[in-house]
């Protein structure tokens, strides 16, 4: 450090306000002894561990200075089985169900002991920006004001993990994974939902997936029968039981808020009382202005569709839009909003979208309001028509809205001209250069296909979704058929539900599949997988041209 004009401690001080990983790593490389500052930083940067794991919280409490470093904590569920963020087999410790007779031997005190330990540490990461909890409820959860009176302000809590990040750390990103409460396993615990969570503010991400189980499983259904006891399946849905009122006063405290991923999911309110699983937005959407989102993705939320529609309008900054149900039935929405009536206000939206997955009638309308040229990268779901596609072909009593979305005669795929309404756009899929992922349902002809190839020139990844060109599916060769359609898509590497070998399975080491491979190499020389009904399969090329092919499932 002799060259240096600053001192240690100066330096170690500037480096507290470098969040870049590789920054701090180009930092370290100019010498070695300031690699030895930089080392530190890199090391604590980022914490991923799970919450049993005392040793961590006990060396943080005892190094004020490493743990002043981290600024991303993430406390890993105990028992991660790989099959997504709401995996309901994950509430319970490894080893336990709701059946077994062990449950008793839990042992919370050694639960309770590493969340206060965890408390502690927290008191310490006072530069803590990120944090995520992927595992069940807190023990030390209690989320009770301590002192209610008026002349007390602002309330104060009994402290808990959410208070500790909210008074300690100076969090800017929250992901919470809340698998729910068992009324056997953490009896008297509230659920998150209910906790000090909603305390916390000037949050720029907000990432919460919430199993939804209240205290009173009864909340909503009060003096109604349960499902299994009502033979009539004919009335209507109770409301929606999960109030908002708390999320939308957290989400008035992050008016710098980049990203909402916001899932609730209500299922047993549906399937035990004919209650509706799914939760309305609308009043917090109408209420609280977020200039600066970019990113909206939900699951079993409703939006009303004149708060959508304006929504969608005052948010042009937009660049990631996902919205989704998980639940069918005969009583209940098919989709999230359906903003029919609306095209008339959505003209030339969403000038920076990059991806979009919304079930294909609601984004058929985005997508005629949608300004072109457009930069959208990844589209999701459309369709080429409005009936049940079935393999039995196509009858003459359906109506193709086909041209509606990319069925337009090849002659007529030219840019609109400046002023034309989206509404009269006849292909739907015109002026989008960088498109590279599409998502399609119910393609059950090569025609469709065929048109589907010629206005999409630019996609790497093509996903089909239900019935797909049912005649093909006792085809000797397949690929045959399908190549010189697929073969459209220069850029090809990824190919999902389409089936381009003969039979139910693949034998990778015949001839017939093997020289099928070869072909399809050929024509699609940059595909490099291929998937389909719980099958997938990777195309490996060699340099001298051979093709062989990997099971990716094995």
């Amino acid at each position: 450090m002799a060259d240096s004009q600053l001192n240690f401690d100066v330096y170690s001080h500037l480096l507290t306000f470098v969040s870049s990983p590789s920054d701090l790593l180009s930092f370290g490389l100019a010498n070695k002894d300031l690699f030895e500052l930089a080392g530190p930083e890199i090391i604590y940067r980022s914490i991923r561990c799970k919450l049993s794991n005392n040793a961590v919280w006990e060396h943080l409490i005892a190094n004020s200075a490493q743990a002043s470093r981290v600024r991303e904590l993430e406390i890993q569920r105990e028992n991660p089985s790989g099959y997504g963020p709401l995996d309901e087999r994950e509430r319970l410790p490894e080893g336990k169900n709701l059946d077994s007779s062990g449950l008793s031997s839990v042992d919370y005190a050694e639960v309770e002991k590493s969340e206060r330990l965890l408390l502690s540490a927290i008191h310490k990461m006072v530069n803590l920006e990120s944090f995520t909890w992927d595992r069940w409820v807190p023990v030390v959860n209690q989320g009770e004001e301590v002192q209610e009176s008026r002349e007390v302000q602002p309330a104060t809590y009994s402290e808990d993990i959410w208070t500790a990040l909210r008074d300690h750390a100076q969090i800017k990103r929250l992901n919470v994974v809340d698998l729910g409460r068992s009324e056997v396993l953490l009896e008297g615990i509230r659920p998150i939902f209910e906790s000090t969570i909603f305390t916390l503010g000037n949050l720029t991400h907000l990432d919460l997936k919430i199993i939804y189980s209240p205290l009173n499983e009864n909340e909503g259904a009060e003096g109604v029968n349960n499902h299994n006891d009502d033979d009539d399946d004919e009335e209507e849905l109770l409301p929606g039981r999960v109030r908002i009122e708390r999320l939308q006063d957290l989400l008035s405290r992050c008016p710098n808020l980049e990203t909402l991923s916001l899932a609730i999911l209500d299922r047993s309110f549906y399937y035990d009382f004919d209650g509706n699983p799914f939760t309305n937005i609308s009043s917090i959407l109408s209420s609280n202005p977020l200039p600066r989102l970019s990113s909206l993705k939900l699951q079993d939320i409703l939006i009303d569709d004149d708060v959508l529609a304006h929504f969608i309008v005052a948010h042009p900054n937009l660049r990631h839009f996902s919205a989704f149900l998980s639940i069918d039935g005969d009583s209940l929405p098919s989709s999230p909003f359906a903003l029919e009536g609306y095209e008339d206000e959505l003209i030339d939206i969403l000038p920076n979208l990059l991806t979009i997955d919304l079930p294909p009638e609601p984004l058929r309308i985005i997508l005629r309001g949608l300004k072109r040229p457009s930069v959208i990268r990844e589209l999701s779901v459309v369709e080429p028509c409005d009936w049940d596609a079935h393999e039995d072909g196509e009858s003459e009593e359906r109506v193709s809205s086909l041209d509606d979305v990319w069925g337009a005669p090849e002659e007529n795929l030219e840019s609109p001209m400046e002023g034309t309404h989206r509404s009269q756009l006849k292909n739907l899929l015109i002026d989008m250069p960088g498109l590279q992922s599409i998502v399609v349902k119910d393609v059950v002809s090569l025609s469709q296909l065929d048109k589907l190839s010629k206005a999409t020139p630019t996609v790497e990844s093509v996903t089909f979704r239900g019935p797909f060109i049912g005649h093909l599916a006792n085809h000797p060769r397949p690929h045959a058929e399908l190549l010189p359609y697929i073969a459209r898509w220069p850029r090809l590497k990824s190919l999902r539900g389409c089936h381009l070998f003969a039979g139910a399975s693949v034998d990778f080491a015949s001839t017939d599949t093997l020289a099928a491979a070869k072909e399809i190499a050929q024509a699609c020389p940059l595909v490099r997988s291929v998937s389909w009904h719980g099958q997938s399969v990777k195309l490996v090329q060699a340099d001298d041209g051979e093709v062989t092919l990997e099971d990716k499932n094995a």
